[in-house]
């Protein structure tokens, strides 16, 4: 299998902008995907331009035109039609591999993250849908449709000055969970960018699988330790149960709660991501990364804000 051509639908989102940078500058020819109703602008990226309602036979008939190789979802899981539709398109137009929207912070592929989180089964119906249509013949020579979902677990570097690995910087808080001691994988968002084009580079190796990623295998008293030496300062810590503290959010999360939403991925995160042993570092030729350098790096762009 050859890819060449790389569509990416999301290329200003929290995931989809560092992704879009590591394709400009990798031998890939990108096409970034785009509403005819988006304001995002994409100078020097040639851009395809598909109509707002994402309509199945007009999203096939442009990415055929633009004989589209592998096409990068980098938009909210959530948008469960919006995702699918662009995977149907993708089958039907001749694409010969999808990256979902999977990029996780936890792993939608396990039950129990499932009825944590709920969302999670956005992510999984997406993955079942392509895994429906992955033995299908496809009719002009086109081949089967493969897939690769990458779970690269908490985003450190834009976690960690967002409160997602449960730390308040700013404020010098630390919410440690279950005592803090438990391994955790993170990843930078530029390392999941770089894994995506790795994927891409290595497409026999990466069909038709969910590949687990880490920037690191930290804990928390690990992470505070690191913030400490370079602040200068001690953080207050607040010691939390991460099942007690899950139990009293879930029912803000489940009437909508933003916040709430957000600290249950982020506590979950915490406890229940440990891709040690299991991920495709190996495969990809991805290094773990210095979990000091990253940190003085988020601390760095703080102060300068």
């Amino acid at each position: 299998m050859s890819i060449k051509n790389v569509g990416l639908v999301g290329g200003t989102g929290t995931i989809g902008e560092p992704i879009l940078e590591a394709l400009k500058t990798s031998s890939f020819n990108l096409s970034v995907i785009n509403r005819a109703g988006s304001k995002s602008t994409y100078p020097g990226t040639h851009v395809v331009t598909v109509p707002d309602d994402l309509n199945v036979p007009d999203l096939t008939r442009l990415l055929k035109e633009n004989s589209i190789d592998a096409l990068i979802l980098a938009i909210k899981p959530a948008q469960v039609a919006q995702n699918k539709r662009l995977i149907e398109a993708a089958f039907k137009s001749g694409v010969k591999r999808v990256i979902p929207a999977e990029f996780g912070s936890v792993d939608s592929a396990d039950a129990k993250t499932r009825e944590v989180y709920p969302i999670a089964d956005c992510k999984k119906e997406a993955r079942d849908y392509l895994i429906s249509l992955q033995d299908q013949e496809r009719g002009e020579g086109q081949g089967k449709l493969s897939w690769t979902g990458l779970v690269p677990a908490h985003f450190f570097d834009w976690g960690l000055g967002n409160s997602l690995l449960c730390f308040d910087v700013a404020k010098r808080k630390a919410y440690i969970q279950d005592g803090g001691d438990i391994k955790f994988s993170a990843s930078n968002l530029p390392f999941i960018a770089k894994a995506v084009v790795r994927v891409l580079e290595r497409p026999e190796e990466t069909a038709n699988k969910l590949l687990y990623i880490q920037s690191f295998h930290v804990t928390q008293n690990e992470v505070l330790a690191v913030l400490e030496k370079i602040t200068g300062k001690k953080f207050e810590i607040i010691n939390q149960k991460s099942e007690e503290r899950l139990k009293e959010l879930r029912p803000k999360m489940l009437e909508g709660d933003f916040h709430a939403t957000e600290e249950t991925v982020g506590i979950w995160g915490l406890v229940a991501s440990d891709w040690e042993g299991k991920t495709a570092n190996g495969m990809l030729g991805l290094e773990e990364e210095s979990l000091e350098k990253t940190v003085r790096e988020v601390l760095a762009k703080q102060w300068r804000s």
